[in-house]
């Protein structure tokens, strides 16, 4: 399933968080994290989804999509997913929630880092969005990190992540290509 991510920057270069609803039927906890979704059959291509997603998640209108040559793959609920990842360029405006979503945050790019709940290697993380939020792609050539959940496996992998991310008994993996 094709599906993708974006950065949402305003003019103020604040960038917006959205906490998620415990409801959420992968993980069952709230968490802050930025607009995802499914690549629909009516969607034309995938900046189409972006600007859906955007404004059903927000209710803000995208000025600019730039996508970053970025795919996380992964396992979600079944399906294999390839996330396409894209900074979005608005005009900060009041946030309208969906029922996906129960806050939002505007914040500084340190207080983004910090906080988002951030599944692959945040190192490269703060340099794709650095150059992003000034319109550049740092990644010259499109790069894949494959993410995957495995049961009840407690090793360390602090070489590869800055700590390594537990939701119960899951461990988080990812892997760059």
């Amino acid at each position: 399933m094709d599906k993708i991510l974006t950065f949402i920057v305003n003019e103020y270069n604040e960038i917006l968080l959205l906490k998620g609803s415990r409801n959420d039927p992968q993980f069952k906890k709230s968490f802050w994290y930025t607009v995802t979704g499914g690549c629909e059959d009516f969607d034309l291509n995938r900046e189409k989804t972006v600007k859906r997603e955007v404004i059903e998640e927000t209710g803000l209108i995208t000025n600019q999509n730039l996508y970053l040559n970025w795919i996380l793959e992964y396992e979600s609920l079944g399906l294999k997913c390839d996330e396409y990842v894209y900074i979005s360029f608005v005009n900060k405006d009041d946030i309208i929630l969906n029922e996906e979503n129960i806050d939002y945050k505007w914040c500084n790019f340190n207080e983004f880092i910090e906080k988002i709940n951030w599944f692959s290697n945040k190192e490269k993380l703060k340099k794709v969005l650095n150059a992003a939020m000034k319109g550049q792609v740092f990644l010259e050539v499109e790069n894949k990190d494959k993410l995957w959940i495995k049961k009840k496996l407690w090793w360390n992998i602090r070489k590869k992540l800055e700590r390594p991310l537990f939701y119960k008994k899951y461990l988080i993996f990812y892997e760059e290509e």
